[in-house]
């Protein structure tokens, strides 16, 4: 049977409530404490973080379901950062995460960003490997981040 995908850009209370479930999901797939990049404030204030005019939510849908979220937000003038690109494990193999990084770097272009980056743990190696089949290049550490052999990524937009 076809699944049917939608992506929607997270506009109102509650597209940002089913992002915030979606993240934090992801938040803890990871295993480890995001504290050192202030994750509860970013939390708290994810409509204004990725939102209008510098930012940018995607939730992607299957067959209604969220599934998988992706966020820009201005890192520095003229440069976006990819936030939080998540795909729940019941809808992986989908080309979801392929079609949500595609889409928010499609958004970060028509934002006006020149440059986006992005920071990655060495354990994601399926992410990196979509990272780089989508042009990012590795770059020198941005911010810090204390887990060892974190990768460092941009794009030319």
């Amino acid at each position: 049977m076809t699944k049917k995908m939608t992506y929607i850009q997270a506009k109102t209370a509650t597209d940002f409530k089913t992002a915030t479930a979606l993240i934090l999901a992801y938040s803890k797939s990871l295993g480890i404490d995001l504290g050192f990049q202030d994750f509860q404030k970013e939390i708290e204030t994810l409509d204004k973080e990725y939102n209008a005019p510098k930012g940018a939510l995607i939730i992607a849908e299957v067959d209604g379901q969220p599934a998988g979220v992706v966020a820009v937000h201005e890192f520095s003038e003229g440069v976006a950062e990819l936030k939080r690109l998540y795909v729940d494990p019941e809808f992986r193999h989908l080309g979801l995460g392929a079609q949500l990084a595609a889409r928010i770097i499609t958004k970060a272009t028509d934002l006006g960003y020149r440059s986006i980056r992005l920071d990655t743990l060495p354990t994601m190696k399926g992410a990196q490997r979509l990272y780089k089949a989508l042009g990012f290049r590795q770059i020198d550490a941005y911010r810090f981040n204390p887990v060892e052999g974190t990768l460092y990524l941009e794009k030319t937009l």
